[in-house]
């Protein structure tokens, strides 16, 4: 009786654990879009590396936008900020994973998306640590913000 109760539980225990774990556990890259876009550094830029602290999905709010930012104010769109350098941004039904980033002052890197948005994607960090929005722009111009 003792040996069937302690198979019970373990058998129990590992079905628990098997079922707990997904792939999406496994990978840290859950975007899922297949739309990979490398920006390029051009002269006199310097490459980018993510923060630590601000790795991480995010479900962030467009703020402040400008009269033509291609995503009004409301617009929520769906960010994960890599380790690796990575950044995949999700907004409507469009997104793109996008490498390399570019280093713009020491708390910001951008993203130069030239594949799916045609944007530059500018995540900076709280003086604290942690994500402070995501910025928008074109080459030329600041199209608006994406908060908390």
């Amino acid at each position: 009786m003792k040996n069937s109760r302690l198979l019970l539980f373990l058998f129990l225990s590992l079905s628990i654990l098997a079922t707990s774990c997904s792939k999406d556990d496994d990978d840290p890259e859950v975007g899922g879009c297949s739309t990979v876009c490398t920006g390029t550094i051009a002269s006199g830029e310097t490459a980018g590396t993510v923060a630590p602290s601000i790795v991480g999905k995010y479900s962030l709010t467009m703020q402040y936008a400008a009269a033509n930012s291609p995503f009004p104010d409301g617009t929520v769109g769906e960010f994960e900020v890599y380790s690796d350098n990575k950044l995949y941004a999700k907004i409507g039904d469009k997104c793109v994973t996008i490498s390399n980033p570019i280093q713009s002052g020491t708390a910001e890197v951008v993203f130069k998306d030239n594949c799916v948005f045609n944007l530059k994607f500018g995540v900076s960090e709280k003086n604290g640590g942690g994500l402070n929005e995501i910025n928008i722009g074109s080459n030329t111009e600041f199209l608006g913000q994406f908060h908390l």
